[in-house]
Parts: C-alpha cells; structure tokens; sequence
C-alpha cells in the first residue's frame, strides 16, 4: 500500500450558532470531586532546594494538593463553618510547577469540601483561593456547595498572612474573581456575572477591603466594533488577568476579553475579541489545552495558541498503480479489496503562534509564527532528559520528537519565552516542561514534570480546511483527552524574600497617571449591542 498526498477535502461545516447561557459555565464548578493523585503530592518540596532565596516568579498550579506540608510559607486560616485549615506553597524556579498544599487538621477534607481548593486570580504579593465548603448533603440540590474566598498576602521573615473574603449577600461567590491590590494592605475583589438573559448586560460585584462590604453595579457591554453576534461573546470564564492599577479581564480562551476599570465611578465594560482559531470552529473543547493569555501593568496582553498540523494521505489503489496484474493475484481474496477509500493522516509537528495588543487598541498585531521545525533544540545544558530530542534518523537535535505538547503558557517576565507541557507519546507516563524563547527559535530550558497528577493530551484531527504547499494541512481538532492542569504565572513568590530582586526594565512601562484613568470603550452614545442572531 502506498500513501500519497490527498489533494483535496470537503470544506468544514459552517459553525452552528449559539447563544449565551443564562450565567457563565465554570470548569470548575462542574467537577464537584477530588482526583486521587490530589492527595499524593510531590514527594520533595522544591522550595528546599534553596530555602533562602524564593522565586521571582512561578508555574503555579492553580489545583490544591490535599496534604499537610508545613514550611516558611505556611499559614492558618478559619472558614466561615468554623473549620481551621492550614495552606502551604511550595515554590520553584520555571520550568517546574510549584503546587499549594491544604490541610483541614483533624478532620477529612472530603468531609468539608466538595472539591479541591483553587487559586483564581494573583497580583503583586496578593493570591486570591477559593473553596467550594459543603452546606446541604448532595442529592438533588444543585446549591450544596458555596465558595468562599481568601487573600494570601505574600510577606519576609513569617510574616506572611490570611484573610478570609465575607459572602455577598447579592450574589453567589465563582471561580473567576481578580484579586486587585491597593494602597497599604488593602485589596478589591471584583467578579462579573451576567445579568439576567439580556445580552450584553453583566452585574459587577466589588468587595473592599476598606469597607468589609461588597457592592454590585449593572453594567451594560460597550463594544467598538460593528458587529457582535451572542456566539462571539464569552460563554465562560477560563480565567482572569490584571492589567493595570484596577483594570481586570475576563477571559473566554476562545472567543474574547471583558475589560473594565473596576475603580471608575461609573464603570465600562468594554469586550476584546481574541484572534480565532483555524481549528475546532465550534470552539466546544478546553480552549486552556492550547490557549492562553497574559496581562501586564502597562495595558498590554500577550496571547499565545499552539496548533497541531497533520500531514493527510490517501491509498493508492492496484488497480490504478499495476502494469501487469496476474490471474493469480485476481483470485486471492486481499483485504484490501473491501477497504474505502479512508483518509489517512500523520503527525506534522506542531506550531506556536503569538499576538499582541494594548487594551486602547482596536487589533491584533502579529508577534511570531513558528514551527517546531524551525526551533533550535540544542541542549542548553546537560540533562538526562536530552535523550527525548535526539532523532537518530535526521541525525539532529529536536522538539519535534515531543508529540503531544500543550498548555502553553507565558513567562511573567520574558515575553518571547513560552512554557510548555510535552510528551513523547500522549499517554507515556514521562512529562517533560520545555521552555521556549520564540523570537530566538531556541530551546531555553528542559524539565521533568514532577508533580503527582498525570496529564494526558491527544489531539484528533477532524476536518481538513487549509493545505499547505500540497503537504501540510492546518485542520481543527477536539481538543484531545485532558486532565485537569491550569498552570498559572505569578510573581507573589518574590514577595517572600527580603530583598525583592530589581524588577525587570519592561514593567517601569506601567500606566503613568493620565493613562491609567483612561477609558477603553466609546462614549454611550456610541453604544453598540450585540445582535439576536
């Protein structure tokens, strides 16, 4: 049998309309259980490695390991059910993953919890987690959990600190509140939900920590764009970013970015689509799986998207390849005889992409483009891990040996560097941390995955829409198999030391006073709603 280039493909299907749910979907909230591997965390803190010196950022993954791990980060809370927990960090330079352990001394987590605690927004010394505490015994009741929040305040010398977020009695607390910090110790909590079935209009919760109270502001989007239809605004919330003194987004990692000031008197909510994809059209799998987004001080937003490309091929029948066929061969009952005319495909590496943009910007500007083709694997430093990117084949060093590779994710301080999780093979139990710096095209860094909770990622080809030089074809996929692993880039870590390295040259790009206070929408009068269809 041979395989050949297929030329042509049936165009995709186009995307079926969707409307906005009546509240935004949260990952999350959807997997009310704990994984076993939450209860096995790494055997080695790695923070122990260099116990006096932390981190100027970290990998953080956003999941709690239920565990008791007490350490210089160690600190004791008390939820509003009376139950004293005790939450610990253990910290370590990218490419590792630092992780956060919770306890519940004296008392099974299970017994309190529905799932495992989450860390769901960071900035400067402030981490914002939350817990989904049980209130009525599971059943039918859709409201046997509620989420409370508590603000880690990152400090020198033991002096770090928790405080616990009291309820809103407006609204019910979700995964996907900012943490913004304020002047002395003071912090604001801000979360967005939507208002009703009325498209385009959002409530605006805000807790002060000045106050103790929270407050909540209907809101209605404003958009400076021509056209928004109810499938191109978010459905759900993947995560949040800061972008500035009191500037936060929502995020929706496949369809767009809801800005506001949460500090102005009268708020804008103002929406950024994000660039679409040219795989999975209907945008229904975990966009984090390829997808992710970073905001800085200065009002700008990194966004990065890894691709699979796969190589399509057909069978080239006997019939059509033969000079001479026997009577012999005529009479032998070949498998092949019944088989269609199947598409076949093969792996062809993968691609990252990266855009850019200010939030006072109506576009996208291209940052790179690169296949893992074009990126020097050269091993920075020796490593036992160097013998996944060898190819003795080609005879050369290379990432395109990693196959599966996924959750790309953005250093807090070096914009071109992209982290990465990677496997030879999706379901091998090794998983590898590679760090790339894509404007140089080069490897910066190689890691084994240490933490206990495996990751599967497959991706599956669909529907062919591009080719490429009549060999490479760009095709949408679902999203593969994936558990659950959100790793999040956050610089609190550097907060525990006591001397806090210089901060690099691109943050003193933060807003100066005139533009910080400056809006991102359109006056009212330029209003646009999105359309019904």
């Amino acid at each position: 049998v041979t395989l050949v280039p297929k030329s042509s493909l049936p165009p995709p299907p186009p995307p079926q309309a969707t409307l906005v749910p009546r509240s935004f979907l949260d990952p999350a909230a959807m997997e009310r259980s704990f994984t076993a591997a939450s209860f096995q965390p790494p055997v080695v803190d790695p923070a122990g490695a260099n116990p006096s010196r932390y981190p100027s950022w970290v990998l953080l993954d956003s999941i709690a390991y239920l565990a008791d791990r007490d350490n210089a980060t160690t600190v004791k809370g008390r939820a509003s059910t009376g139950h004293e927990f005790k939450v610990s960090f253990c910290l370590a330079d990218p490419p590792a993953v630092s992780y956060f352990c919770v306890h519940f001394p004296g008392i099974s987590i299970q017994e309190v919890c529905t799932t495992e605690p989450r860390v769901v927004s960071s900035a400067d010394d402030l981490v914002l987690l939350c817990f989904a505490f049980k209130t009525n015994p599971p059943s039918t009741d859709e409201d046997s959990q509620h989420l409370e929040y508590f603000v880690y305040k990152a400090a020198p010398g033991g002096k770090h600190t928790i405080r616990p977020v009291p309820c809103s009695p407006a609204y019910k607390h979700s995964w996907h509140a900012a943490i913004v910090p304020r002047e002395g110790d003071n912090f604001l909590v801000a979360d967005l939900s939507p208002n009703g079935e009325d498209l385009g209009h959002y409530n605006l919760h805000i807790f002060s920590s000045e106050t103790n109270e929270w407050s909540t502001k209907h809101l209605q989007l404003q958009a400076p764009i021509s056209d928004v239809l109810p499938r191109d605004l978010p459905s759900q919330i993947d995560k949040v970013i800061t972008l500035g003194e009191s500037m936060v987004g929502w995020v929706d990692l496949w369809r767009g970015i809801v800005v506001c000031d949460v500090l102005e008197k009268d708020p804008i909510l103002c929406f950024l689509p994000l660039p679409k994809a040219d795989f999975d059209l209907h945008r229904e799998s975990r966009a984090r799986q390829v997808r992710d987004v970073i905001g800085f001080p200065n009002g700008f937003i990194n966004f990065v998207e890894i691709e699979h490309c796969v190589r399509w091929l057909t069978v080239v029948r006997k019939s059509t390849s033969t000079d001479i066929i026997y009577d012999a061969e005529l009479l032998n009952h070949d498998d092949m005889d019944v088989t269609d005319d199947q598409p076949y495909y093969e792996p062809a590496g993968w691609k990252i992409r990266t855009m850019l943009r200010s939030i006072f910007w109506n576009y996208w500007h291209k940052s790179h483009i690169v296949h893992v083709d074009e990126v020097s694997a050269f091993p920075p430093a020796p490593s036992k891990l160097h013998h996944h990117l060898w190819n003795g084949k080609d005879n050369k060093w290379t990432l395109g040996n990693l196959k599966t590779t996924s959750f790309p994710t953005f250093s807090v301080y070096s914009g071109n560097v992209v982290y990465l999780v990677s496997k030879v093979e999706s379901q091998e139990e090794d998983t590898l941390l590679v760090g790339v710096d894509i404007g140089k095209k080069k490897l910066e860094v190689i890691d084994q995955y240490c933490c206990g909770r495996s990751i599967s990622f497959d991706p599956i080809p669909l529907l062919c829409v591009a080719i490429v030089k009549k060999w490479e074809v760009t095709e949408p996929y679902c999203g593969g198999r994936s558990t659950s692993f959100d790793p999040i880039s956050c610089a609190f870590s550097e907060y525990l030391n006591t001397t806090p390295s210089p901060r690099h040259g691109f943050l003193l790009l933060c807003f100066c006073s005139q533009n910080s206070r400056k809006r991102i929408c359109q006056t009212s009068s330029e209003l646009i709603l999105p359309h019904d269809t």
